[in-house]
Parts: structure tokens; C-alpha cells; sequence
């Protein structure tokens, strides 16, 4: 009897020293695929694209190439889990998705509830207006009182009540809507990133002509912009990813993913603002 219960206890602690040893690549390869978090509606980071020569809507950005690089890599089919920004992160917490990839800055409240890769990205934070307004306008001062828009949940929401706690708020989850309410007045000025507000300016051209204003935006952008997992037993997991990260960025692979990003949403957006 006790060489009985001996035995039993000793096949419940490999079992327990098993599942100690799972880790989330483990548990991903079993699965046999990734979900991927992102809101798909940030040129070029990710946004939707009819394909001309298919005719057929696509997901399309450098985020979603480095997604779906990633899940190559893993060996692993990639699902893209369309969200809206706010709630990536919980999504991520309670197990809906598997990763995050969707333009996510690192910062120290984000830390603190998800791990991050190293970066693979780092944009400059600005302040987009018309033309003629950021003629006028060119202080933290001279935004008292004004309009401010950002996306709900983004690091720009984040700054506008930090930098500009006199003016007024106006938090949109989805960026295009952000556009058009600046263009139609209904804003004095959009919290954004440097590359998308170029975007928007091509994009509008015809309409209305917008500039990146000289009211100064104060962001440390050493942390940069990666991919967020669940907190815990991830370090085989980020070793890959690291790895990926680092190889596609020293040859070349993810300037060229920009590129066809930038040429892809700015043909999209010309679409849509006609």
C-alpha cells in the first residue's frame, strides 16, 4: 500500500512539474494557430484594402505583415482578431487573443499588466491641423479652450489630458472618424502619430490642405512601439518573436513593409476622401 501511494505521488508531481514547464509556445503550439488583437483601422499600420488585381477586401499594414511573419515563424496559422483599441489589452488578459499587434507604444502602466518584445517601430507624436489654423496656433497656450481629438485608449488620448488639461477633449475610437472631424471643423487639432498624419495630409489634399502644426507634443519615443503578450512563462515565446524582430529590421524586410503600407493606404484614403 505505502510503495502504492508513493508511486502516485510520484506521478503527480511530474505531472505538476509538467505543467509547471508549459509555457505560452507550448500552449500555442498546440493550438496550432495565434490570435492576433488589432483595431484594423490605422494607416499603414493596419487598415482594410481592396486588392485591384483580386478584387477581394484584404487586411493590410506592416503590422499585419509582421503578424503574419511571426505566425511563419512560429509555424503557426494567424488569425486577426479585429478590435476596437481600448479593449486590446483586456482582450489579451482574459485569453480572447493571443497577442497584440497594433501600433501599441510601450509604456509603464502597459508593463505593468502585459509583456512587450523590443520594439519594432518608433514614431514621432504630433499635432495635425489645418493649415490655416496651425498658422495661427503654434503654443500649449494657444490650444486653451480649442478642440482636441484622439483615439480612445492610445497613447495621444494619454498626452492630451497630461499636456493639454485646458483645452477640450474629444476621444473617437476609430481614426478615420478623428480625420474627418478635423477636416470638417469639428475639431481644432488631432493627437497622432507622425507617420499616419502624413497619410491623412495626402489624403485630404484635395479637400482641404492640413500640416503638422508646431504646438509642441513632449513624448519620449525611446521605448517604441512592439509586440505585447500575456505577462508570465512568455520567454520562449519573446525569444522568437525577438529574434524575428531583429532579423526582418536588419535586412531590410520591414522598411520595404512599410513602404507598400504607405503607398497601399494612401491610395485608399484618396479613395475615400473623394
Amino acid at each position: 500500500m505505502k510503495k502504492w501511494t508513493a508511486f502516485v505521488l510520484a506521478v503527480a508531481l511530474v505531472c505538476v512539474a509538467c505543467f509547471a514547464c508549459a509555457d505560452q509556445l507550448s500552449d500555442l503550439k498546440a493550438k496550432g494557430k495565434i490570435i492576433v488583437g488589432a483595431n484594423i483601422a490605422f494607416p499603414p499600420y493596419e487598415f482594410y484594402y481592396l486588392n485591384p488585381e483580386t478584387g477581394v477586401e484584404e487586411i493590410a499594414g506592416f503590422d499585419m505583415k509582421l503578424a503574419k511573419g511571426i505566425g511563419e515563424e512560429l509555424g503557426l496559422e494567424v488569425e486577426i482578431a479585429d478590435q476596437a483599441f481600448a479593449g486590446l489589452i483586456t482582450a489579451l488578459n482574459v485569453g480572447e487573443v493571443d497577442m497584440l499587434i497594433s501600433g501599441l507604444a510601450v509604456k509603464p502602466e502597459r508593463l505593468e499588466v502585459v509583456d512587450f518584445s523590443i520594439p519594432y517601430f518608433s514614431g514621432e507624436q504630433i499635432m495635425l491641423m489645418t493649415k490655416e489654423n496651425a498658422e495661427k496656433w503654434k503654443t500649449v497656450e494657444d490650444m486653451k479652450g480649442k478642440r482636441i481629438g484622439a483615439q480612445m485608449g492610445s497613447l495621444q488620448a494619454q498626452i492630451l489630458e497630461e499636456q493639454f488639461p485646458d483645452s477640450e477633449g474629444y476621444l473617437i475610437d476609430n481614426p478615420n472618424i478623428l480625420a474627418l472631424d478635423l477636416v470638417q471643423g469639428n475639431i481644432d487639432g488631432w493627437l497622432i502619430t507622425d507617420l499616419v498624419a502624413k497619410q491623412y495630409i495626402a489624403a485630404y489634399a484635395n479637400t482641404v490642405e492640413l500640416a503638422i502644426c508646431d504646438v509642441p507634443v513632449v513624448y519620449d519615443n525611446s521605448a517604441g512601439i512592439a509586440v505585447a503578450v500575456q505577462k508570465g512563462d512568455n520567454a520562449s515565446l519573446l525569444e522568437v518573436i525577438n529574434a524575428y524582430i531583429t532579423r526582418i529590421k536588419e535586412d531590410g524586410t520591414f522598411d520595404s513593409w512599410v513602404d507598400e503600407a504607405a503607398a497601399q493606404s494612401a491610395t485608399l484614403l484618396d479613395t475615400s476622401a473623394e
